[in-house]
């Protein structure tokens, strides 16, 4: 019977893996989190979907904005907003699914609710646009300062199922 031996070939190589593969990879990690960290608004701590339909995503944006994309199935998306920074200055909503508003409303969190957009026009600050499929949702300035302290915002959609 023959014993296996460790040679110092075998852990030299074993070791220069670790110096050429795995800590340059760690390094990327790390410096991937640093850039992160740099931007103050994260898309993912602002917003949810409030009912199980509703697929919340966000896309990039400028510096002091915020963009998302929100789809359902039954013609009734509905969002979760939490308490925005003082230093957001536009909301972008992409409403892939939606082929005629009907309505877009805020509810606060104290049970306050507003019409953001009728189905004709938008209230101040509300720009709401056809795209190629679905429409973008816009909100600034008064539209924006009503949501600050966070709510509900509820997109209608004409032909829901």
């Amino acid at each position: 019977m023959r014993a296996k031996t460790v040679t110092s070939s075998t852990t030299s190589t074993s070791s220069s893996i670790w110096v050429r593969v795995l800590i340059p990879c760690a390094l990327i990690w790390v410096a991937g989190c640093t850039t992160n960290a740099g931007n103050s608004l994260n898309p993912r701590n602002l917003a949810q979907s409030a009912v199980a339909d509703t697929h919340l995503g966000w896309k990039q944006a400028p510096e002091h904005q915020l963009n998302y994309s929100l789809a359902t199935s039954s013609g009734i998306a509905r969002m979760e907003m939490r308490e925005l920074p003082a230093d957001l200055q536009a909301v972008t909503i992409e409403l892939p699914g939606m082929r005629s508003v009907e309505g877009v409303q805020w509810r606060t969190a104290a049970g306050q609710h507003a019409m953001l957009f009728d189905g004709a026009e938008g209230a101040d600050g509300v720009t709401l646009e056809r795209q190629q499929r679905g429409y973008r949702l816009q909100l600034q300035g008064a539209a924006l300062e009503s949501m600050r302290s966070g709510g509900f915002l509820t997109v209608i959609d004409y032909y829901r199922n």
